[in-house]
């Protein structure tokens, strides 16, 4: 046997009792004992990259770049779901008392604006009826916000009988509602916010003419036996503990004795109907109970609710 022969020879048994696939692999260096140059990025993956069998990782790779280390995630500690934003209310209520104030400013420059002399369409006056409400539908958002106490002056039952008359006999009438207002002594006075006062008392107009037109079981162009919609506010005051006691009685509303127990709460299933009519019934209740008074509601055995508000003469 000749010297070549030999070691090709020698070299199968090699390969067969090393289990080699390849012999060309005996002549290169082994990589496994090689260490890894210092300093090397794995391309294509974070440094930090650890396999994880989550649904969503391929999705948190893409949006790493290969040098990100991920920040910790800290622990909820309250009962907010994950995606919930905590609503500041020193931002929501600033900005809702602006937008109320640019309302009423624009209201006071229509009104200047319009002849004098000369009587506006229906259709401006309903424009001009909408127009108010929105604005006290803002204003009583923001009131809601609002968490100082009312700035009280001297105001008597016939002021406040007067200004709630030019606002809401308006908006009942061009809705076909019945209004009427009354006071047993015009003079009495209380200590309050008069302009709180009203948009609470004109609110809860607004608030009942809503829930009015948006109640499909009051249609009395289908059944002739329904007695017509009307809004009667008695102003009474008390000489004992002195307060003036306000009633705002509609003998065809409809509230359920579970919505009487929620009436000043702004519940979404109560008023799904009629939403503006929960913002604005819980901003009046919010102003009583601003002034040291109280909001009640009462459902009538026969039929319709009163609404009461009682503001007390002093704080």
């Amino acid at each position: 046997m000749n010297e070549p022969a030999a070691g090709d020879q020698i070299t199968e048994e090699l390969n067969d009792s090393l289990h080699l696939t390849d012999a060309d692999n005996l002549d290169g260096t082994d990589d496994a004992d090689e260490e890894p140059p210092a300093g090397r990025i794995r391309e294509g993956l974070p440094a930090t990259f650890r396999m994880r069998h989550d649904a969503h990782y391929v999705d948190e790779l893409m949006s790493r770049t290969a040098h990100d280390t991920p920040a910790p995630v800290p622990e909820r500690t309250d009962s907010r779901a994950a995606g919930d934003a905590p609503v500041s209310p020193t931002l929501t209520g600033p900005a809702l008392g602006l937008i109320a104030d640019r309302l009423e400013s624009l209201v006071t420059h229509q009104s200047a604006a319009r002849p004098q002399f000369a009587s506006p369409s229906l259709i401006a006056q309903s424009v001009q009826v909408e127009f108010l409400r929105v604005t006290r539908l803002a204003r009583a958002a923001a009131t809601l916000q609002q968490h100082e106490p009312p700035t009280r002056v001297e105001v008597s039952a016939r002021e406040i009988v007067d200004a709630s008359v030019r606002a809401a006999a308006p908006v009942a009438r061009l809705a076909g509602i019945e209004f009427d207002i009354s006071v047993d002594d015009a003079a009495f006075e209380i200590l309050a916010e008069p302009s709180q006062v009203v948009l609470g008392l004109v609110g809860t107009v607004d608030a009942v003419v809503d829930m009015l037109l948006s109640d499909p079981r009051r249609q009395p162009g289908r059944d002739g036996r329904q007695p017509p919609a009307r809004i009667s506010i008695s102003l009474q005051t008390v000489r004992v503990r002195p307060a003036i006691i306000i009633d705002v009685f509609c003998p065809t509303l409809i509230v359920g004795g579970g919505q009487a127990s929620r009436f000043f709460e702004n519940g979404g299933d109560d008023y799904r109907g009629a939403p503006a009519a929960g913002v604005l019934l819980a901003a009046a209740a919010h102003i009583v109970r601003a002034h040291g008074g109280r909001a009640d509601v009462k459902r009538h055995a026969a039929s319709g609710a009163t609404i009461t508000y009682v503001f007390p003469q002093t704080p």
